[in-house]
């Protein structure tokens, strides 16, 4: 999904939209990271 977004901020012209697709496919790729850290850890423990 966040592959997706940051892959259609690139193909579009619009500069701020362009910004938001891009920031809002970091902030997913992060929360994903975040997600699986913490089913990894709870897991572990």
């Amino acid at each position: 999904m966040a592959a997706v977004l940051v892959l259609g901020g690139i193909l579009l012209s619009g500069e701020v939209l362009t910004i938001g697709l891009l920031g809002l496919g970091a902030v997913l790729f992060v929360a994903g990271i975040v997600v699986a850290r913490r089913d990894d850890t709870g897991d572990a423990a």
